[in-house]
């Protein structure tokens, strides 16, 4: 799992696309409060070798890091967990729970509609055979 500072370090990366340990420190130093340069390397090394969620390049001696995923990627494969995790991947009762936290706006609930519909047909392409794949997909 990804903890809430390495979202927070991975949301500096998506934004910035790439960016140096003082970078990320900086960032964070205005976003969150302090931070210690050693506790950002530190972060990044673990999300590099042991999450593989950062990649780096040297540039001089400075190393420079990019998100290994698009944030989209990314925030789909940890909603699949946290649901599978937490609801035993049962859509209606996340959607439950989504609805007692935050009641929904008419306008919510307008593209929540939208969006079930073109689920909807998406899953009736699958089910017919008719499906493409998405480029992530390949």
């Amino acid at each position: 799992m990804v903890t809430d500072r390495e979202l927070e370090i991975m949301k500096i990366l998506w934004a910035r696309g790439q960016a140096s340990v003082r970078d990320v420190q900086e960032d964070l130093n205005k976003d969150s409060g302090p931070v210690a340069y050693s506790t950002v390397q530190t972060l990044l090394n673990i999300m590099e070798d042991k999450k593989g969620l950062v990649r780096h390049v040297v540039e001089g001696r400075t190393f420079i890091y990019h998100p290994k995923k698009s944030s989209e990627r990314t925030i789909r494969e940890l909603t699949r967990k946290f649901v599978d995790r937490v609801f035993d991947g049962a859509l209606d009762r996340v959607m439950v729970a989504l609805f007692d936290s935050k009641p929904p706006t008419p306008e919510d609930l307008d593209r929540l509609r939208t969006m079930i519909d073109d689920a909807q047909r998406q899953s009736s392409l699958v089910a017919a055979g008719h499906a493409e794949e998405t480029p992530e997909e390949a």
